[in-house]
């Protein structure tokens, strides 16, 4: 796997891969991060992993960029000689109705198919988290079949209600919290996607997320469950050491 070295200040180092929106090479970026997190690397006070970068801030009175390089050279070394590990397939319930996504037939007529086929198309993939970023909670994924891969709006909306699904191009997302937007919407989950008194998300970058189509009387029952914490999302663990 190709990539640099750029040092973008004097306490920030950046890892660049090639330009390109790629499940393997997004893995490996995301695997640096989490490494240089638990092995506490000496001097690291931070690490931003994007869709085909990281940054790596630092103390440079603890160590160095040539340090760094190092480090990360030996992680992605280590990386290769490393069996690949299973899959995590979040399935999160989603009620596809004009209420909840008013660009369905937009969508729908761009990509010159019926509502209910684009639901099924846009369900029938499951989406790799390539990075959190924009709110908290929010995930950036992908990839969203062509067919159906419209632009965002060209005016935002001033305001998405909390779990609005939707699509920009070929990345999909859920609006963890109340935000202006312009990603063209197509439904909306049920369940809180973000409690700020919670130590964890229900997903993280490297998850798979399965969107699971669900009429208005589930999403109903379901918001009920979820806000008295009586409802579990159904976690898939596929390969790896996970399924033997």
């Amino acid at each position: 796997m190709d990539y640099s070295y750029f040092q973008i200040s004097e306490q920030s180092l950046e890892v660049e891969f090639p330009e390109q929106i790629n499940v393997e090479e997004n893995k490996i970026i995301q695997s640096v991060a989490r490494e240089m997190i638990a092995e506490k690397a000496v001097g690291v006070t931070g690490v931003i992993p994007a869709y085909h970068t990281l940054t790596i801030n630092y103390d440079f009175d603890l160590t160095s960029y040539k340090d760094l390089v190092d480090q990360v050279d030996e992680i992605i070394a280590n990386l290769n000689e490393q069996p690949k590990t299973g899959r995590t397939i979040i399935e999160l319930p989603v009620c596809y109705i004009q209420k909840f996504g008013p660009d369905l037939q937009d969508v729908a007529d761009f990509g010159k198919m019926s509502v209910d086929e684009l639901i099924k198309m846009h369900s029938g993939t499951d989406y790799f988290i390539y990075m959190m970023g924009f709110l908290p909670g929010f995930a950036y994924m992908g990839s969203v079949p062509k067919q159906i891969a419209m632009p965002r709006l060209k005016v935002p909306r001033k305001s998405i209600a909390p779990g609005s699904v939707g699509i920009a191009g070929e990345q999909t997302g859920m609006y963890p919290v109340e935000s202006p937007g312009g990603w063209r919407l197509l439904g909306r989950t049920p369940v809180k996607l973000y409690d700020p008194a919670l130590p964890t998300l229900k997903y993280q970058s490297g998850d798979y997320v399965r969107f699971v189509p669900i009429d208005e009387s589930d999403y109903e029952r379901i918001q009920k469950l979820d806000a008295a914490g009586k409802y579990q999302l159904n976690v898939i663990k596929e390969g790896g050491k996970d399924n033997g």
